[in-house]
């Protein structure tokens, strides 16, 4: 490792702590990213060979599309996780994907045991996608170069930092205030009967950007500030019709001057553009270089690091000019970087917004389907309030934490990670050659019956420590639910925005929907496809 490398982890993790969070000889081999790699197993000669893993066939001319193409295709009706589903119940729990339309070949891995020895082989990594629009403007962006070395030991860093249940609780008061913020925002975005009116989910990107910007840069971003859109017969969106399914919505910020908006408003309405946009996800428009949509993407990745760089130069600031607040702990830990870590705090901005906004919105579909959950987590929530408006301080909420662990669990964010694997390694028996993409489908695992009783359906008991002996959450494989991978650092902190979100919204309201099943899409993210029929009605 370079030296660089070496300061930075030295830096961010003293002596002192450094023997805290040294992980055991059980768990090393789990997380490669995380723990010391051991070295590669050899593959042994008699393994299977890669060939006879699985799978459909690639047609001539047509390929692997054949599989999806209208009516003659085995999987055209299925998008997404259902398509992962369909592969899976067809051949098994390893499939293969010839390389075919592809520069590479693809292996499927729905089994958490095996999973577990594509983790352990220490010999894969994340590809990086050369191509894409945000890896042409990364590689564009040169004013805060970090080698190599130095991103993976930042990484690594902020991912035991964000695992910390002590540094965690730095953040209660104000993700807690956050959270009162968008509650109140959201009584106001009422409209005839209660519902929820078309700018559900632009509020819940103000709040999940607010949130995410607290955690990296310690101080309140403005997300949440100015008045609440209300649509009328001038301003309100044309109701989508089936036809336009694949046609953005456009929020309230879209159709403003993008002159006449604070920074953290043009935040918001970058990180929709690029979300509706699909500027992250790999696709023919976005990598032809030449296209309009590869034009606008660039554009909005400029705009995005811009607005970053304009925050963490006030957070920096606003850091050395005073005492240390608890909300700063990770912006301190990274102080010694300075205006170094501005790549990696956009790509925290980047990857984490979409993500957590869909998350949120599939818990409260949730809840607002099962009223009687929804009930006890309230009656949880009334109870803490009164205890600590009584002065008996604030006792912690299981059933809310199990509430979102269940919404996590059967709406995760992401199908899976992939990784590249660099060297020959060995799953289930077969041998993988080195330039494998190997897809590791947790969101699919998250919802098998072999791993979970009554997989499709809402039991947030599964997670709590008292009953539900049968459907207990730690009969599943340790790796069974990873809704955002095994290696993403804030895994450790989205569970504790996600309670704060739900502890306010039941504290005051409850959910309704009132409307028919939304359908499950796959745009980058998984996410529940609008128009949402949420009803926000006062508790009693």
């Amino acid at each position: 490792m370079a030296k660089s490398a070496i300061f930075i982890r030295k830096s961010l993790f003293p002596s002192t702590t450094r023997r805290h969070i040294s992980s055991s000889s059980r768990r090393s081999s789990t997380s490669p990213p995380r723990y010391k790699a051991a070295a590669a197993p050899s593959v042994a000669n008699y393994l299977k060979p890669f060939n006879d893993i699985p799978g459909p066939i690639a047609l001539p001319m047509l390929r692997h599309s054949a599989h999806v193409l209208p009516r003659i295709g085995n999987f055209h009706h299925t998008v997404g996780l259902g398509l992962l589903e369909g592969l899976r119940d067809k051949y098994g729990n390893l499939v293969r994907l010839a390389k075919a339309s592809r520069t590479r070949p693809v292996l499927y891995v729905f089994d958490p045991e095996m999973m577990r020895e594509v983790y352990e082989s220490n010999v894969t990594e994340p590809p990086c996608w050369k191509r894409s629009p945000l890896s042409q403007h990364r590689n564009a962006f040169s004013s805060c170069p970090i080698s190599g070395d130095e991103t993976k030991a930042i990484w690594i860093a902020i991912h035991t930092l964000l695992h910390d249940g002590t540094l965690l609780k730095n953040y209660d008061r104000v993700f807690d205030e956050i959270a009162a913020d968008v509650t109140r925002r959201l009584g106001a975005l009422r409209h005839a009967g209660n519902a929820l009116n078309e700018e559900l989910e632009t509020e819940v990107y103000r709040w999940a950007l607010e949130t995410i910007g607290m955690m990296m840069f310690g101080i309140r971003l403005g997300c949440l500030d100015g008045e609440v859109h209300v649509p009328t017969a001038e301003n309100r969106s044309p109701e989508k019709t089936s036809m336009d399914d694949d046609t953005p919505s456009v929020c309230s910020l879209s159709k403003r001057n993008l002159e006449g908006l604070n920074p953290a408003e043009r935040l918001v309405r970058t990180a929709r553009e690029i979300a509706d946009g699909s500027y992250l996800v790999r696709s023919e428009k976005t990598l032809k270089t030449d296209s309009q949509v590869f034009n606008d993407a660039l554009k909005a990745f400029d705009r995005q690091i811009s607005l970053t760089e304009h925050f963490l130069t006030r957070a920096l600031k606003n850091l050395n000019s005073g005492d240390l607040r608890p909300e700063q702990v990770l912006l301190n830990k990274l102080r010694p970087l300075d205006m170094r870590i501005l790549p990696l705090a956009s790509d925290v901005l980047l990857a984490g917004v979409g993500p957590l906004v869909q998350t949120a919105i599939s818990m409260f579909y949730q809840l607002s389907l099962h009223a009687a959950q929804q009930q006890r987590a309230h009656d949880e929530v009334a109870w803490s309030v009164a205890s600590r408006d009584a002065g008996a301080g604030s006792p912690e909420m299981p059933y809310v934490a199990a509430c979102t662990r269940e919404a996590l669990r059967l709406h995760p964010a992401t199908g899976g990670v992939v990784r590249r694997s660099n060297e020959r390694l060995s799953v289930a028996g077969y041998e993988i050659p080195a330039g494998v993409d190997i897809v590791l489908a947790h969101g699919v695992t998250s919802k098998s019956d072999q791993q979970w009783g009554r997989a499709k359906a809402f039991i947030p008991e599964r997670w709590c420590s008292e009953g539900w002996e049968p459907l207990r959450a730690s009969k599943a494989h340790p790796l069974a639910s990873l809704p955002f991978g095994e290696s993403c650092p804030a895994g450790g902190i989205v569970g504790k925005m996600l309670d704060s979100l739900v502890i306010r919204v039941l504290d005051r309201y409850r959910l309704e929907w009132h409307g028919p099943p939304p359908n499950m899409v796959t745009t980058g993210v998984n996410r529940l496809q609008p128009p949402y029929y949420f009803v926000l009605q006062n508790a009693a």
